[in-house]
C-alpha cells in the first residue's frame, strides 16, 4: 500500500494549523471483483462438441438427454440472473446517491449567504470582509462588523503612525513589511501618545480547532492576542492591504507563513508563530516536503488571488463540515475551489473527505461495512456506487500525486518547537541585520 492507504488524512485543517482543511478522510477502500454474466455462466454454456455421458441416480444418460440437462440448468441460471437483475433495480431505485442536505438546519443559511458574497469578491469586497464573514457565518451572524472593522482601522493608523515617528519610507515594500514583522513579534510604543502594542502570541492550546474550530478565526486572535498559524497569517494579510504592503500566503505540510519581496525583488519568509524571519532551508527541514510537491506548487509558493480566494472558500466549507457536515453545499464550494486553484492540496483534500463520506452514506443504506473486503464485493449489484468507489479512490490518487506526505501531530509539534532553537535565532538575527537602514538616510535595504 502507498502513504495514503495506510493512513487517515489530518485537515482541514487543511487541521488548520494543520492549518486548512480538517482531514477526517478515511484510507482508500479495496476494488471489488465485480462478476458479470459470463462469468457466472462459465462452464456451462460452453458444452463440448462430443461431452462423455456422466452418471445421475445410477442411470447412464444419452448425449440428447445430458444436452437437455445442460439447456435446462442454463434457462435456471439465466432465471436467477434475471430476477437478481429485477432485484438490482429495485434496490438502486430505493438508494439515494446524494448526500442529506443541512439546509434545514439552524444557522446554515447564513453560510449560503457568505458563499455568494465570497464569489463576488474579485470585484467588490476586500480580503478583511471575506474574512469576517466566513467567521460571522459559523456564529449565525451574531459577530459585530463595526467593532470588527474599528480594530482593524486602529491597528492601520498605529502602524503608520509609528512608521512616520521612526522616519520609515511609507511608500517601501520593505519598510512596511518589516513594520508589520515588529507588530506581531514585539512590544511598540508611540511616544507621542504612550499608545502601546504588545506583541501576539502562540495558542498552543487545541490549537487545531479540533474541540472548537472558532480558535482558528482572526476575531479570536483580536479578542484574546493569541492564535496560531491560520489566524496570525491571515491578520498578517488584512493589515498589509490596509496599509499598501506586499504580501502573501504560502503552505508548508500542516502550516501557513507569510512571503514578501523586498523593494529589489528578494524574498523574506515571516514565521509568525514564534515572530522569526525563517529560510527556506528550515522550512524544508520538516522532512514531509517531497520534490513532487514543489514541482506542484502545492508548497512554500506565494499564493496569488485567485488561490488565496480558494483557500476562503476551503475555510468557509470547512466551518459548515464542523458545525454540521458534508453534504453537497460542501460539494459545490469544493468544486469552485478547486476551478480557481486545481493544485491546492486543501481542497483536494477535502474533497477526498466528501467523497468518502458519500460512498459510506450509500453503504450505510445498502447494509455493506465498506472496511471489510468481503462484504464490500456485494456492490457488484450497485454500479452506481462501484462509480462512487472509483471516485474515492481516484481523488485518493490525486492527493498522492501532488506530493502529499502525512505529517503526524508529534513530528509537526515537534518541528514547530525547533523554530527556537539556537540556529533558528541566529538566522533569525541575521536576515533583521539586513533591515538596518530604514531610516530616512538609507531607506532601501543594501545587498
Amino acid at each position: 500500500m502507498n502513504t495514503l492507504q495506510q493512513r487517515f488524512l489530518l485537515f482541514v485543517t487543511i487541521c488548520g494549523c494543520s492549518c486548512f482543511a480538517q482531514n477526517l478522510a478515511h484510507p482508500i477502500l479495496p476494488n471489488p471483483q465485480v462478476a458479470g454474466f459470463s462469468d457466472i455462466t462459465t462452464g456451462i454454456l460452453n458444452v463440448p462438441s462430443s461431452p462423455a455421458p456422466f452418471h445421475i441416480g445410477g442411470n447412464i444418460l444419452t448425449v440428447e438427454q445430458q444436452n437437455q440437462k445442460l439447456i435446462q440448468e442454463a434457462e435456471r441460471n439465466m432465471l436467477r440472473q434475471q430476477n437478481a437483475d429485477r432485484q438490482t433495480q429495485t434496490n438502486n431505485e430505493n438508494i439515494h446517491y446524494s448526500l442529506p442536505s443541512f439546509a434545514g438546519h439552524d444557522g446554515a443559511t447564513y453560510y449560503y449567504e457568505a458563499y455568494n458574497h465570497i464569489l463576488t469578491s474579485d470585484s467588490l469586497h476586500s480580503l478583511k470582509n471575506n474574512i469576517f464573514t466566513i467567521e460571522n457565518a459559523y456564529f449565525s451572524n451574531a459577530l459585530n462588523q463595526a467593532n470588527f472593522d474599528k480594530i482593524i482601522r486602529n491597528c492601520r493608523n498605529f502602524l503608520i503612525s509609528i512608521m512616520q515617528e521612526r522616519g520609515y519610507d511609507l511608500n517601501s515594500n520593505t519598510a512596511k513589511n518589516y513594520m508589520l514583522f515588529q507588530f506581531f513579534a514585539e512590544s511598540l510604543q508611540l511616544k507621542k501618545s504612550d499608545q502601546e502594542h504588545l506583541p501576539f502570541t502562540y495558542d498552543f492550546e487545541d490549537y487545531t480547532g479540533a474541540n472548537d474550530y472558532s480558535k482558528m478565526f482572526v476575531t479570536k486572535l483580536l479578542r484574546t492576542g493569541s492564535g496560531q498559524c491560520h489566524s496570525l497569517p491571515l491578520l498578517y494579510l488584512i493589515l498589509a492591504d490596509e496599509i499598501g504592503a506586499e504580501a502573501y500566503l504560502a503552505l508548508s505540510p500542516n502550516h501557513s507563513y507569510i512571503r514578501f519581496p523586498d523593494d529589489h525583488g528578494k524574498w523574506y519568509n515571516i514565521e509568525l508563530t514564534n515572530g522569526m524571519f525563517s529560510t527556506s532551508s528550515y522550512i524544508l527541514q520538516s522532512g514531509y516536503i517531497k520534490s513532487e510537491a514543489l514541482q506542484n506548487r502545492i508548497y512554500m509558493q506565494p499564493l496569488n488571488h485567485q488561490e488565496l480566494l480558494s483557500q476562503q472558500l476551503v475555510d468557509l466549507a470547512t466551518g459548515y463540515v464542523h458545525k454540521y457536515g458534508y453534504d453537497e453545499f460542501v460539494q459545490a464550494v469544493v468544486e469552485k475551489a478547486l476551478k480557481l486553484y486545481p493544485n491546492s492540496i486543501a481542497a483536494n483534500m477535502l474533497k477526498a473527505n466528501l467523497d468518502t463520506a458519500r460512498f459510506e452514506y450509500v453503504m450505510h443504506q445498502i447494509g455493506i461495512n465498506p472496511h471489510d473486503s468481503k462484504q464490500l464485493q456485494n456492490i457488484r449489484y450497485y454500479p452506481k456506487a462501484i462509480e462512487l468507489l472509483n471516485t474515492v479512490n481516484g481523488q485518493y490518487a490525486v492527493i498522492d500525486n501532488l506530493g502529499y506526505e502525512p505529517m503526524p501531530e508529534e513530528a509537526y509539534q515537534k518541528w514547530l518547537q525547533a523554530m527556537t532553537a539556537e540556529q533558528q535565532k541566529q538566522e533569525d538575527k541575521a536576515i533583521q541585520e539586513q533591515f538596518k537602514g530604514l531610516q530616512p538616510e538609507t531607506k532601501n535595504l543594501r545587498h
